[in-house]
């Protein structure tokens, strides 16, 4: 049991007999009246997310999730594919339950497949990603004074603010939490 207290982003409780992903959650401590847990919760089984409050103290069960390493090999206009395991098993998700990870993946990304009950629910990415820039538009002279940025568009169609240095085929490191520029690619 996780009481209010314990709350740590990206475990998984059972809420009204859902697998819940705690995706952020703050202390609130009003000055008048109880305090309390405001949490943004994921639904593993429907990709729903929601806001919702808990009273502090209140406690739920812990749901320990089986991760496995995968590989993602494609998308298609319905499902992401992905391998698991040494024996290469295939599994696939609605593209609708992954938009977040699909700005970021591309063929033969290591991922970790997370299951709930057996079944595969979600995927892990790494926290930084290397992506190769396919379209910067050039730097205009004179917009360097304030640390000017630019949109890019990365090899997977995401497109994100990078320093305007970044150049065409450069390969630049992406936060896939945040979906933010970190550095150049060394």
């Amino acid at each position: 049991m996780r009481s209010t207290n314990e709350f740590e982003k990206g475990i998984v409780l059972r809420i009204e007999n859902e697998p819940w992903q705690i995706v952020e959650y703050h202390f609130v401590n009003p000055g008048k009246g109880a305090a309390f847990t405001r949490t943004t919760l994921k639904n593993l089984k429907t990709g729903k997310v929601v806001e919702r409050a808990f009273k502090s103290g209140e406690a739920f069960e812990e749901i320990e999730l089986e991760r496995k390493k995968g590989v993602f090999l494609y998308k298609d206009r319905r499902n992401a594919v992905f391998t698991i395991g040494e024996a290469k098993q295939r599994i696939s998700f609605p593209i609708e339950q992954l938009k977040w990870e699909l700005n970021f993946l591309k063929a033969n990304t290591e991922v970790i497949v997370m299951h709930l009950d057996e079944k595969p629910y979600a995927i892990s990415l790494p926290a930084k990603m290397e992506l190769k820039v396919v379209e910067a538009p050039p730097a205009i002279k004179g917009n360097t004074a304030t640390g000017g940025k630019k949109a890019v568009v990365l090899e997977t169609g995401y497109s994100v603010n990078a320093p305007l240095f970044v150049e065409q085929d450069d390969v630049i490191v992406v936060n896939t939490q945040t979906g933010e520029y970190c550095e150049k690619a060394k």
